[in-house]
């Protein structure tokens, strides 16, 4: 029996998380003063996470809790990855957005996913989470997909900051989002990509943080590149210069990660009642 996800610990932190990402969202769609002190790209770029925060990553964070409440296995690591993605876009809330009437919301958001995820990570061990899966399988597909995730992002990220770097002057997306550094550039080429690497490594040997952050990561890959995907069209929408075809091709990148989740995911061991 899957004791460890049978309580309403994950219920309790998911209900309110979803609550105030709610009232971000609403603030951000429906009132202009929210930001006002952006810069035209800034402002679409946030209204365009608004509407995915909405549509999106409240219904994934509520119905993959109330699965988990329910003992189901593979929601854990759908929720887990989730309430990470939730984590991340609210640093960029409360860092990159300047002050505003939302700005306490966007703490408390910051604060519950990232209570929410060390309480459960404490709580469903990695150790437990290895011996969901059949280890007798080698998971060089997942292991090989989530290392090329992280460094062609990590390239692309380099392409445009190093020449920056370089010049001492800011990129141009930089200027253009009105900001001192980019907040989603800090957060990947400090923490998410170098997980990504890491956790490709300790999936290949075995370990159990490889077994737990393998999926997570995966789950969190597909939120943000469906993201991208719809970023690009608001500002399309929005007249700014960009181009369909990242969109396209960020949406098959989001594909691609749910089909090796999904692959991941069929390597489970059914649990025991």
């Amino acid at each position: 029996m899957n004791n460890e996800l049978r309580d309403n610990t994950i219920v309790y932190f998911t209900l309110p998380t979803v609550l105030l990402i709610l009232v971000t969202s609403l603030g951000g769609l429906f009132y202009e003063s929210t930001y006002a002190r952006e810069t035209p790209a800034w402002v679409a770029q946030a209204i365009g996470q608004d509407i995915i925060d909405l549509v999106l990553i409240i219904p994934v964070l509520l119905i993959s809790a109330l699965l988990v409440g329910a003992g189901k296995r593979s929601a854990f690591f759908v929720w887990l990855g989730a309430m990470t993605y939730t984590a991340y876009t609210f640093v960029i809330y409360s860092f990159g957005v300047h002050f505003n009437t939302l700005f306490l919301i966007y703490c408390w958001t910051l604060g519950l996913a990232v209570y929410a995820i060390l309480t459960l990570t404490v709580k469903v061990t990695p150790a437990a989470v290895k011996r969901w899966f059949d280890e007798t399988r080698h998971e060089h597909l997942t292991s090989f997909f989530v290392l090329t995730a992280g460094v062609i992002f990590y390239l692309m990220w380099l392409k445009e900051d190093l020449p920056a770097m370089i010049s001492n002057e800011a990129p141009a997306s930089l200027r253009a989002m009105g900001l001192l550094t980019n907040p989603i550039h800090v957060l990947d080429l400090s923490i998410i990509l170098p997980g990504f690497v890491i956790t490709s490594i300790l999936l290949l040997k075995k370990h159990a943080f490889g077994y737990l952050f393998a999926p997570v990561l995966l789950v969190f890959a597909t939120l943000m590149d469906i993201t991208i995907a719809a970023l690009v069209v608001v500002m399309e929408m929005r007249g700014i210069n960009n181009s369909v075809t990242v969109a396209v091709l960020f949406a098959l990148f989001a594909l691609v990660c749910l089909t090796v989740l999904a692959v991941f995911l069929r390597h489970m061991r059914k649990p025991v009642i």
